[in-house]
């Protein structure tokens, strides 16, 4: 077994042989999770009977485009869409102009401290887009901006790529501003960009890739925006081959991840875009309505223990 950390997670990597022959229990004491990379098909009941879930890495959420806005807001319930209205009178009465634009030195220089400020109030923050800076600058061209401006104030911003090959534009990273968080301005934002994909021809839209454990760096909350507003949690390989893989997690606690937490197994026998709620909670009262999307088939709750993690360590620093 190898034991790594990711984004202050401790998950310890077997084979489906040490998975399933129990050998990692010595260390369950260390780990917050137990994970099989790549784990063979032809073992997955076996996986699932002791603990195992297999599920895709990485989520990747998309929609339809649609021929115009109007038929991209019918799919919407009618609490979205009034959302969305509200989202954009609070914008206008604020005074925000919205405009699509390039990425280039100017407007980076103005966007990673927006985004590095939003990242940096998460408990497991990752800075991607920081850390994919010179990148972006190389790319720049497959890229485009929709940006909030409170008079020359960048107030939020997206960076959209457009992938021709996928017949798809990503909306890769976004943030907004402190003083227009609580007003819904990434609505705006997605909106809009939803719209330049549109007027370019391009017929699908997705909303990021979250790394499939919600309550980690993805949070709760995250994923029921994201499916209210429209889309489709997908493995991420089914929408780009050279993105995401398999893995089957055993969670073991929840000492540093939020109560709940959850990910999205594969809901049958094999890889498939049919995936199950797998919820984990240390209470039993929990209510899972706001994480049962529509595109889900089936979810199952899990009772583990919460803060053990965090006793251990209290208790080691004394």
């Amino acid at each position: 077994m190898e034991i790594t950390e990711f984004r202050g997670i401790r998950i310890g990597l077997v084979d489906a042989a040490e998975a399933l022959e129990g050998g990692w229990r010595a260390h369950r004491e260390r780990l917050d999770v137990v994970r099989v990379p790549d784990p063979p098909v032809a073992e997955w009941a076996r996986l699932r009977r002791a603990g195992f879930l297999p599920k895709p890495f990485l989520i990747t959420w998309t929609a339809a485009t649609g021929g115009s806005e109007e038929e991209f807001l019918a799919r919407l319930s009618t609490k979205e869409r009034q959302n969305v209205r509200t989202a954009r009178r609070r914008a206008a009465s604020d005074g925000l102009t919205v405009r699509a634009e390039p990425v280039d030195e100017r407007l980076l220089a103005a966007f990673l401290p927006l985004y590095a400020g939003r990242v940096a109030g998460m408990r497991h923050g990752w800075a991607v887009a920081a850390e994919q800076r010179d990148a972006l600058m190389r790319d720049a061209g497959e890229h485009f901006a929709v940006c909030a401006y409170d008079g020359g104030e960048l107030a939020g911003c997206c960076l959209a790529w457009q992938r021709p090959h996928l017949s798809a534009v990503h909306l890769r990273f976004s943030a907004v501003g402190p003083r227009h968080r609580e007003s819904s301005l990434a609505r705006v934002l997605y909106m809009a960009a939803a719209q330049v994909a549109r007027e370019r021809g391009y017929p699908t839209l997705t909303l990021g890739m979250d790394p499939n454990i919600y309550g980690h760096v993805a949070k709760p909350g995250l994923f029921g925006f994201k499916w209210r507003l429209g889309f489709t949690g997908v493995p991420s390989q089914s929408v780009d081959p050279e993105t995401g893989a398999d893995q089957a997690d055993l969670l073991l606690h929840l000492g540093r991840l939020s109560d709940p937490s959850f990910f999205l197994a594969y809901a049958g026998p094999r890889p498939g875009r049919e995936l199950r709620l797998e919820v984990f909670s240390g209470g039993g009262d929990l209510d899972t309505r706001p994480f049962e999307a529509p595109f889900l088939r089936g979810r199952a709750v899990h009772l583990v223990p919460r803060g053990a993690v965090r006793r251990r360590e209290a208790a080691a620093a004394r």
